[in-house]
């Protein structure tokens, strides 16, 4: 998919006077809160695959007598960032519902950008295949003599519709343009935490993959603690976490401020013992009600989090059977590393399956209470598999298991 913008850097160079003349009557109206919520989440990238994307198209470049589309590290950057965007809101409008190249003018050094194109696609984890779209659906885009720049990237976010996220940012530049190349590749895999506004109109817009959005948090406890700071998180319809959002975005409400405050920041304060609501709002989402119990037991301090967390408290044969370890998948250039963690476990057992709602069988296990980490070797796969792993406690000579974790597929 792509879409094409031309800058009309003359006009804009004639509006920007013309907003400076109006800048102090605006003044008070641009120090208003932002309505958009700022959800943030982490993200795997794979530069190399997102280069290799980009070999291909200055190969057909050349063959077109065309010099080689030269990307900077501020394009990098953005088109990482763009990436991202799209596991949120697969368009080329922002989730905030901005055009895509406001993403340019994030970075002084692109300011001389004097035309611009994007080019998205989701679904393939192989940059050949990536090409592949592009060159079936933006030939007349990649071979654009205008363009002398791009930025590529690529991001996985596991868990999701698409998995994989591609964007390529084809931009003109005057013949003096001095942008610095981009660096070397971070490494694959790499971890980059992200940031991305939510326009309240984008739940509108949005495809089939995030067509129902909505708030999670976990009840709050204050029965052996006087204070908590709320998590609150953003889920899509198919229960994909999209990311935490910042408290400072959302509007927080007590049902009883004798019984508990809140502060802007989601910081919940008990005052006595007893049960009340706390309701979380945020532009263009339904209302999230969340309960409150409070009590009169010794205060252990302020607590970071509404609720125990999974991994938060030692497992014992009684309570595993509830918990549902997470099981993490990074990519490596010859093996992928398999990794969970529970603790107080007693040691895991991994198993496969060839389909992610299929049969799976036992391939591995390990006794450990520490974090179990497996590398499955590129050269061991032929076809793609899906894992799964249940940790367990040792209890009177007896397993006692953990759910199983939900499944990642680990391809050749």
């Amino acid at each position: 998919m792509t879409t094409h913008r031309m800058f009309q850097r003359l006009i804009a160079l004639v509006l920007l006077c013309c907003l400076l003349l109006s800048a102090i009557p605006a003044a008070s109206a641009a120090s208003k809160k932002s309505t958009n919520l700022t959800v943030s989440f982490t993200a795997q990238t794979y530069q190399n695959r997102a280069r290799d994307a980009l070999k291909q198209i200055n190969k057909i470049r050349a063959e077109e007598g065309l010099p080689e589309l030269i990307m900077t590290g501020d394009l990098e950057k953005a088109a990482i960032q763009r990436a991202g965007e799209l596991f949120v809101f697969f368009d080329h409008s922002r989730p905030d519902m901005t055009d895509y190249d406001t993403i340019i003018d994030e970075y002084g050094s692109l300011a001389p950008c004097e035309v611009s194109t994007e080019c998205i696609a989701a679904g393939f984890s192989k940059a050949e295949e990536t090409y592949l779209e592009w060159y079936s659906s933006s030939y007349d885009a990649i071979t654009d003599p205008d363009f002398t720049h791009a930025g590529v990237g690529c991001v996985y976010m596991k868990g999701s519709d698409n998995e994989y996220y591609w964007v390529l940012l084809l931009t003109g530049f005057p013949e003096d343009y001095e942008g610095k190349a981009a660096g070397k590749a971070t490494k694959a895999g790499a971890t980059k935490s992200m940031k991305v506004e939510i326009s309240k109109d984008m739940y509108t817009h949005a495809d089939n993959s995030h067509k129902r959005f909505e708030l999670r948090c976990a009840d709050v406890n204050l029965k052996s603690k006087s204070s908590a700071t709320l998590t609150v998180n953003l889920y899509d319809r198919y229960d994909v976490k999209i990311g935490k959002c910042e408290n400072a975005d959302l509007k927080f409400k007590s049902s009883n401020t004798s019984l508990f405050t809140v502060s802007a920041e989601g910081e919940v304060k008990r005052k006595k013992s007893g049960s009340g609501t706390l309701t979380i709002t945020a532009p263009g989402l339904e209302d999230l009600k969340v309960s409150v119990t409070c009590g009169s037991g010794s205060s252990s301090g302020s607590s970071s989090s509404g609720s125990t967390a999974s991994n938060a408290v030692a497992v014992t044969a009684t309570t595993i059977k509830e918990r549902e370890p997470e099981l993490t998948a990074t990519e490596y250039s010859s093996y992928t590393k398999l990794s969970v963690y529970v603790k107080g476990a007693s040691g895991y057992v991994l198993y496969r399956s060839t389909s992610k709602t299929g049969t799976y069988s036992k391939v591995d296990e390990q006794a450990t209470t520490k974090r179990w980490d497996v590398k499955i070797q590129d050269d061991d796969i032929s076809r793609t598999y899906y894992y799964k792993i249940r940790a367990y406690k040792n209890s009177n000579g007896k397993r006692v298991y953990s759910e199983y974790s939900d499944p990642v597929k680990v391809a050749p």
